[in-house]
């Protein structure tokens, strides 16, 4: 099943990728000043998104703190993840340059023996700031080549909050000439500047067979309003990889519905409701929010090295209350409730059956 999914990815991108993945929470356990991945909570969390419809699992992507993880850790992460029955959803995960080939060889054998098929990849950590195209490039072609020869089909990713540096288009182009380039798929963008980065990919002559993920959840009206504009076939060119959407589930099944209709102002409307909770949790307006914040009103732990105060939850709840939309809330209530047995569980069932 694992080759088959694969090789249909390599074959058709646009296709074959999944609509929509969930950049997933790290159900956590323990005490600071550094917790523990709590492996029977995560099995849990990710058949729970399963049978709420999810069709893919990013592992170790931001909203999880993976970019915090040591190697040692992302080994559990990916292994314990392996261990949940998730029917059709498709789990990937993310790999890391810097943290070498012997590493990165090691967690590929744990991917491979979890059947795990697609493998995305930022620039590192370890990349000068200002680093150009080509360092980028040179410094993703080693563990590209790993993940090629390990058998994954391979996306890219642009996060320059955690990188420090973006992946453009351009280098991305540069990256389909590397050993594995034609084993990429996707590119995905969490880049706040929409014109400077997902624009840049759709517009691009050399990435027309990829799937362009969006990963700023701001633009994702716009990204799928432009989706099928770039494709030869009308078809959508746009995916979805949400941080939020682990929080938001039942809302962007909706949201996703309601864009397959060509419904655009609920989509926007919708996306407000979202976007109001994100604002929540964020600090600052340029910065990705600090969704642990609603990982922990969902019940799976507190963050891997911080503690979530009572005044941050309570600005989520303020948000989540001060919707106007009585659907909007029923549908992130139920998301947020998604274990059914957290901290929080009857305060959200009661805006639930809120009218």
């Amino acid at each position: 099943m694992t080759t088959k999914f694969i090789d249909s990815l390599i074959a058709n991108p646009i296709g074959a990728y999944p609509a929509a993945t969930v950049a997933c929470f790290d159900p956590t356990r323990g005490d600071l000043p550094r917790r523990q991945l709590d492996p029977e909570r995560l099995v849990a969390y990710l058949e729970n998104l399963s049978h709420a419809g999810a069709g893919a699992v990013l592992l170790a992507a931001s909203t999880g703190q993976g970019h915090l993880r040591t190697v040692d850790e992302l080994a559990e992460w990916f292994a314990a993840a392996g261990n949940a029955k998730v029917g059709p959803m498709v789990k990937m995960a993310l790999l890391r340059p810097e943290d070498g080939e012997e590493a990165n060889a090691r967690l590929l054998d744990i991917l491979v023996e979890q059947e795990i098929p697609v493998v995305f990849i930022r620039p590192g950590t370890n990349l000068p700031s200002g680093a150009s195209d080509h360092d980028v490039v040179e410094n993703m072609a080693p563990l590209l080549k790993q993940a090629a020869d390990a058998g994954r089909a391979i996306g890219v990713y642009s996060i320059s909050d955690v990188s420090g540096v973006p992946l453009t288009a351009a280098a991305t182009e540069q990256l389909l000439y590397k050993p594995g380039g034609d084993r990429i798929v996707a590119a995905k963008v969490t880049e706040a500047d929409y014109a400077a980065s997902t624009q840049q990919y759709l517009d691009s002559p050399q990435l027309t067979r990829l799937k362009i993920v969006q990963g700023w959840d701001p633009h994702l009206a716009q990204a799928l309003q432009d989706g099928p504009k770039y494709d030869i076939e009308g078809r959508q060119r746009v995916g979805v990889t949400s941080g939020p959407m682990s929080l938001a589930v039942y809302q962007y099944n909706y949201l996703l519905k309601a864009a397959a209709a060509q419904r655009w102002n609920e989509v926007a409307q919708s996306q407000a409701a979202v976007s109001t909770i994100f604002a929540a949790m964020q600090d600052d307006p340029n910065k990705f929010a600090d969704l642990q914040r609603a990982k922990v009103i969902m019940g799976l732990g507190q963050p891997l090295t911080s503690e979530v105060t009572d005044e941050q939850i309570n600005r989520v709840f303020e948000a989540l209350e001060s919707l106007p939309r009585g659907e909007d809330r029923r549908r992130l209530a139920w998301s947020l409730d998604l274990m059914e047995d957290g901290p929080y569980h009857e305060r959200l069932m009661a805006l639930a059956a809120a009218t």
